[in-house]
């Protein structure tokens, strides 16, 4: 039984949510439960709720800070959170993606599709005209892929398979599509393995990318490009795309925007010096008057968020850490 089961007592999603590793969970049991609490209180005193404070908790928790959206998210939820009514975006994960988004992701799958071999031309090309009309993505495509061989093409198929399976939204386990989905995979990965045993680059696009891959990651196309590169090279060289300066500074940026929720949640009415005075007119603006429901969703909006930017600079210094240790020559 975990801390977010102690005592059988019935939880709410948003509470569940605390305990996660990938939210509090991660800095301890003691720091998560001592974070719930303090919600829990908040949310005691907001009773009773109304339905549209219901649609906007059960809104919240699918806010991560890997999204590439997130900034315009943070700012709909606190909109929403400000007038009392509907959040006017789609929010988290693949329901955040956009057509524009979408239509990119498309690009890489068709560009990789084209680039395998056929008996006679594929209509591949008729759909690139479409979601990449200037051709840019096909070529960089095929630039980072070179040649063809057998392993190279094995690999594409494995990762377009990846693509198509978040392209397809999240498929359900039974499903028709699932079942056609995991055959493909099974056998793909097998041939793969007898070219080559170690097979590294399966490992990033295990579980479909184990939500590394998903459209909705703001990572998302650097690890297409790092997984097409590693192909073309024919080894596995890294995630290069993502510095450790430009983690910390993304995790200062998503801060400005919780320091400045942090300073509407303390009643301040003027922006202070540092982090909170970036957005704080933009924040104090959207979530407006103060009451007890908006003040327990404004903390929950900006604790969920804020265990993950302490998680992401713990990692970081871990990862700077040890590139130090390996020297100018690792990756």
């Amino acid at each position: 039984m975990g801390p977010s089961d102690a005592g059988n007592e019935v939880r709410e999603t948003w509470e569940k949510e605390i305990f996660f590793q990938h939210r509090w969970g991660w800095h301890g049991d003691a720091k998560a439960a001592e974070e719930h609490s303090r919600l829990k209180r908040l949310w005691e005193v907001a009773q009773p709720i109304g339905a549209w404070c219901r649609d906007i908790v059960q809104k919240v928790p699918a806010l991560e800070i890997c999204n590439w959206n997130l900034e315009e998210s943070i700012l709909a939820l606190c909109r929403g959170i400000g007038s009392r009514g509907p959040v006017e975006l789609p929010i988290g994960h693949l329901p955040s993606v956009s057509d524009g988004r979408a239509r990119k992701v498309w690009a890489y799958c068709l560009s990789l599709r084209d680039w395998l071999p056929s008996e006679a031309p594929s209509a591949y090309a008729a759909l690139l005209g479409l979601c990449d009309p200037e051709g840019e993505t096909r070529r960089t495509v095929r630039r980072m892929l070179g040649e063809r061989n057998r392993l190279k093409e094995l690999y594409v198929e494995r990762f377009c398979l990846c693509l198509e399976f978040w392209l397809a939204g999240y498929l359900s386990p039974g499903s028709a599509q699932m079942t056609a989905h995991a055959a493909a995979v099974s056998v793909v990965e097998e041939e793969v393995r007898n070219l080559d045993p170690d097979g590294r680059m399966l490992e990033t696009m295990k579980g479909d990318g184990n939500g590394w891959l998903q459209p909705c990651s703001h990572k998302a196309f650097g690890r297409y490009d790092d997984i097409i590169g590693g192909i073309g090279a024919g080894e596995w060289r890294g995630w290069a795309h993502w510095s450790v300066e430009g983690g910390l500074r993304r995790a200062d940026h998503i801060d400005s925007y919780l320091s400045a929720i942090d300073a509407w949640i303390s009643g301040k009415e003027k922006a202070q010096e540092g982090t909170a005075g970036e957005h704080f007119s933009e924040i104090h603006a959207a979530l407006g008057k103060r009451d007890a429901a908006k003040v327990f969703l404004a903390s929950l909006l900006a604790s969920l968020l804020r265990a993950q930017v302490l998680t992401a600079r713990s990692r970081l210094k871990a990862r700077a850490e040890r590139k130090a240790k390996a020297g100018p020559d690792s990756h």
